[in-house]
């Protein structure tokens, strides 16, 4: 069951009367330990019971949740492509993004690693594999 279809049954028996700790047990009885606590069934049995209507989440201030989005993996690659030697923390600037998550867009999105001091692909494809012999041939 969803949390929308928890608050709903919540806000339902909340407004016939019933009290929050026979809601938690009714919840209980039927879902087992997928139920909500009972400090959550009590904060909003007293909230629909106090007048709220809507069983959405308020809006709350702040930094979004995530900024792993594609835009950011878009800015973060065309800085790498841009200046191999960039840091974290010139990305960071650049992009206004965290350090957490400039993090994880090189390593879990872009399969970057440092080395040397440049940004390089974790696994090297074929085509990389063949113009770093032609290089070695060159040399």
């Amino acid at each position: 069951m969803e949390r929308f279809e928890y608050q709903a049954y919540i806000k339902t028996r909340a407004l016939l009367g019933v009290s929050a700790q026979a809601i938690t047990d009714e919840l209980v009885l039927v879902y087992g330990d997928q139920a909500p606590k009972y400090s959550t069934v009590a904060k909003w049995a007293t909230l629909f019971k106090d007048g709220r209507e809507s069983l959405k989440d308020d809006p709350r201030s702040g930094h979004p949740q995530t900024t792993y989005t594609a835009e950011s993996i878009k800015r973060v690659r065309a800085i790498i492509e841009e200046n191999l030697h960039a840091t974290h923390d010139k990305i960071e600037v650049l992009t206004l993004i965290n350090s957490f998550t400039i993090h994880e867009i090189i390593h879990n999105a872009l399969k970057k690693r440092k080395l040397t001091s440049r940004w390089i692909p974790h696994e090297l494809t074929d085509q990389n594999r063949k113009n770093r012999v032609e290089a070695c041939k060159e040399n």
